[in-house]
């Protein structure tokens, strides 16, 4: 589906939301990124949607006969339990449980993604989030992509529902499907959680990394006044801003945590303008807490090298003064 193809009233739906200035610069910059490698957003060459690339890259990883163990390695996925002490939480939201996928490109996955579906679908948890990324490709149709995440999202438990943010993958057009699963999809919104009688709040904002179209204040604006943060980005770069705005917790994925990487988890590339030590696992900036996952996709080849595929679980603790 084009940009061009979007109902008008569904656009009037999706701008009211998300901001009429935010709705316009994706739907113009959608049209460039499904055409080219060299988009003129904030990403430079997407080199996932360059068939040379990725050809070689595979034809590499087979002469070295080390193609098989890559894609073997894209469904080795790991439950990875993050703990995270928020000062001033609720001691209701003690232990509150986040299950948090991210970059599934669930279109590409070697075996229809059957095995994600069967580790999902035990796990126990109050919330669930997703932060992007839910095709393989910026170009062609995303229809196989919303039948795969319609099915991941019936596996999913968690009674304070399911949320997602769009990624530099997504296209605005994507949203009425995604939501159509049970997904609500936060465009530069907010929402509050309510878990025994507690607030907290949850925002998410709209792809920093290549259309530049997040609005914090935006999604910020329904905040109540001292409610412990839970911040949703596709990708860690807005981290001094998130700082700046009091979030307790930044979730994040995009870089894939290099998905090839060096022995002892040293990413190639990280695709993220940030410091190397928030492009994988927990980090500190100022006050805030922060969590990039590796994601439980793969981007452009379907392998995976010393970064396995990830399945979070953030385990939300209080410090017992909010009380």
């Amino acid at each position: 589906m084009s940009s061009k193809s979007l109902p008008y009233d569904i656009y009037s739906s999706l701008a009211r939301r998300m901001g009429e200035e935010a709705v316009s610069r994706r739907l113009r910059m959608q049209v460039d990124h499904a055409a080219s490698i060299y988009g003129k957003g904030f990403g430079r060459i997407h080199l996932e949607n360059l068939d040379t690339f990725i050809n070689f890259v595979d034809a590499a990883l087979r002469l070295s006969r080390m193609r098989e163990r890559g894609r073997r390695n894209s469904l080795d996925f790991k439950i990875v339990k993050n703990e995270v002490i928020i000062p001033g939480l609720p001691e209701q939201f003690d232990e509150f449980k986040i299950l948090h996928l991210t970059d599934i490109h669930i279109d590409g996955f070697i075996d229809g993604g059957e095995t994600l579906f069967s580790m999902i679908s035990p796990l126990r948890c109050d919330i669930c989030v997703f932060t992007g990324d839910y095709r393989l490709l910026t170009h062609h149709s995303h229809k196989p992509s919303a039948i795969g995440m319609s099915r991941l999202v019936t596996q999913i438990n968690a009674p304070h529902g399911v949320y997602g943010i769009l990624g530099n993958h997504d296209f605005i057009e994507q949203v009425p499907e995604l939501e159509e699963s049970g997904m609500r999809i936060l465009l530069n919104e907010g929402q509050i959680i309510k878990h025994n009688g507690e607030d907290l709040f949850l925002a998410g904002v709209d792809d920093p990394h290549f259309y530049g179209t997040h609005d914090l204040g935006r999604a910020f604006r329904s905040r109540p006044q001292g409610c412990p943060t839970i911040l949703l980005s596709h990708s860690p770069e807005l981290y001094a801003e998130a700082a700046a705005r009091s979030v307790e917790l930044y979730i994040c994925g995009h870089t894939h945590g290099g998905q090839i990487c060096l022995p002892g988890g040293i990413p190639i590339i990280t695709h993220a303008t940030c410091p190397r030590s928030m492009t994988s696992g927990s980090w500190r900036h100022k006050n805030m807490s922060g969590y990039t996952s590796r994601g439980a996709g793969c981007s452009g080849v379907q392998a995976r090298f010393n970064c396995p595929p990830e399945i979070t679980i953030h385990t939300l603790r209080c410090t017992g003064d909010g009380a």
